[in-house]
């Protein structure tokens, strides 16, 4: 094998992205299975299915995070002068 195919090959190889099981992406998002297994099966995050087996890529893990994301809420106005100083 020549150092150009061996070359290709190794770039079709990272093209090629590697699914997660549950138990490895709960690991990679630092929570239970259980609360992965649960969202999964009420379809709340990017999943993949192949046949029976439930299976996550990069993409599908960036999209759970992303989708937990809590943004911080800007100071309230007051909307009513309760009293009139004046």
């Amino acid at each position: 094998m020549g150092e150009t195919e061996r070359r290709d090959e190794e770039t079709e190889d990272a093209q090629l992205e590697r699914l997660l099981t549950i138990p490895e992406a709960a690991r990679v998002l630092a929570v239970p299975e259980s609360w992965l297994r649960e969202r999964v099966r009420l379809r709340k995050v990017a999943h993949r299915r192949l046949g029976k087996h439930v299976r996550f890529s990069v993409s599908d893990l960036e999209a759970i995070v992303d989708g937990a994301a809590q943004h911080a809420l800007a100071p309230r106005r007051m909307a009513h002068r309760w009293r009139q100083e004046g």
